[in-house]
């Protein structure tokens, strides 16, 4: 009998994740695994929980929530060196579920599935190193308006997922640049821009395909920038083309895969990890391919 560890994040999205773990222990069971519940009670408990798992007591582990609790496992068990140890499925029952938009499994039924299925894909990540600390990103590392607006979303998260829209909407009316110096794969330049946003999945927040060229098994890091010369209204076209990926055909999108990236500007600033908000003067993004071993 195998065993699986089940990761439930109970505040997460619009806090049904315990509910749909008991939904899906019955069919964990009726395919033969023992399973174990963690659920988590304060900010980081997921981390330092995955951090202490001995690397032979589970088979694989089985997370219930969005973005921001699969980047509590993945960095836990990274930093620990167990990374690669487990098999990890995914339940999306958060508000943004990027990952599991990628690999087509935002119903809960199909995700249970691949959550008991043997189908495996090396997933990579990216590592962001800050100014004091370094973790991991699973999804976005973005920086200006992207992250500003998130800034907003979270203190909408009343609203549900239609947070990120209403946030969206207020930033984008007050239009304002940022520059920083950029250095991608070791080439820099000064850049002002709207906003820039290393992807590292094609989707994300609720449902945007921000990087339609991209991918977690791409090897690469897709960099999407909104240039300086951009109105009000480009600005709105992009947001409004972005949850069909048609944006990135706009004449003010620019779109390059990179291994790795710098973001330099002159004083402190936000950037956008995984749907968290991390304030650092510089943040530097290198691809780690193959980091984790995904059920799909």
């Amino acid at each position: 009998m195998k065993k699986v560890c089940c990761i439930v994040n109970p505040i997460s999205g619009l806090k049904k994740s315990l509910k749909v773990f008991y939904e899906a222990k019955k069919t964990l069971e009726n395919s033969h695994f023992e399973v174990t519940l963690f659920v988590s009670k304060y900010p980081n408990h997921i981390k330092e929980f995955a951090s202490e798992i001995e690397i032979n007591s589970f088979d694989r582990i089985i997370i219930f929530g969005g973005d921001g609790t699969i980047n509590e496992v993945v960095n836990g068990l990274y930093y620990a060196n167990k990374l690669h140890f487990f098999d990890i499925g995914i339940i999306p029952t958060g508000s943004g579920n990027s990952v599991a938009h990628d690999i087509n499994a935002l119903d809960i039924d199909d995700a249970i599935r691949k959550c008991i299925g043997n189908n495996i894909a090396k997933m990579d990540v990216n590592e962001v190193e800050f100014d004091n600390f370094s973790q991991l990103s699973i999804s976005v590392l973005g920086w200006g308006m992207f992250s500003f607006g998130n800034i907003r979303a979270e203190k909408l998260r009343f609203l549900g997922p239609i947070r990120y829209d209403v946030a969206s909407i207020v930033t984008l009316i007050e239009k304002k640049m940022h520059t920083a110096d950029i250095t991608i794969d070791g080439v820099r330049n000064s850049l002002t821009c709207a906003f820039i946003v290393g992807c590292n999945s094609i989707y994300t927040g609720k449902g945007m395909m921000v990087a339609p060229k991209g991918g977690f098994f791409d090897k690469k890091t897709e960099l999407v920038t909104v240039k300086n010369n951009v109105t009000r209204l480009q600005i709105a076209d992009v947001f409004k083309r972005v949850y069909d990926g048609t944006h990135i055909e706009l004449p003010f999108v620019e779109t390059i895969q990179v291994e790795n990236f710098s973001i330099n500007p002159s004083d402190v600033s936000v950037y956008n990890i995984d749907g968290d908000i991390v304030k650092s003067k510089n943040a530097f993004v290198r691809v780690v391919p193959e980091a984790i071993n995904l059920l799909i």
